[in-house]
């Protein structure tokens, strides 16, 4: 499994951990990183993901809310609204990263950790995010 593949699986982790917890995402890092021994050089993305899912959260989860066709935020496996919020975080604020590895490596974790519907699902509410961000944008992937 590639570096940065490991490291969006542990943001998704650790993010689900932070949901059924309700604990602040920097204490659950910190015990994540403890308890699975992940090492100061294989922790910056996670935590740059997760930090800036928490300080964007609003933002992500009103894009993620305007693209959910006959679904209620509520409704959503939460594995499934995990994936698509780290994903659009991605598309949002990781400009380094093509869109189109963003929308591959979500797909394939929801289909290692969704349900059987869970990658079809993903991928259409992450290429109708990606469409309208980037036509707001006027670009590929768009600015910070």
């Amino acid at each position: 499994m590639k570096k940065r593949t490991k490291n969006r699986v542990w943001a998704l982790q650790a993010a689900y951990s932070q949901q059924l917890s309700g604990r602040e995402s920097g204490r659950i890092l910190e015990d994540f990183y403890a308890w699975r021994k992940i090492g100061p050089q294989n922790r910056e993305f996670t935590s740059a993901l997760l930090t800036a899912l928490d300080s964007h959260l609003a933002e992500v989860d009103a894009l993620l809310d305007a693209h959910l066709e006959n679904w209620s935020p509520k409704r959503l496996a939460v594995l499934d609204r995990l994936l698509i919020r780290l994903a659009v975080t991605e598309f949002l604020f990781f400009d380094d990263i093509p869109a189109v590895v963003t929308l591959d490596e979500y797909v394939e974790l929801a289909r290692l950790f969704g349900t059987e519907d869970s990658p079809r699902f993903v991928n259409g509410v992450l290429d109708a995010v990606y469409r309208s961000i980037s036509e707001k944008c006027g670009s590929k992937k768009p600015a910070e």
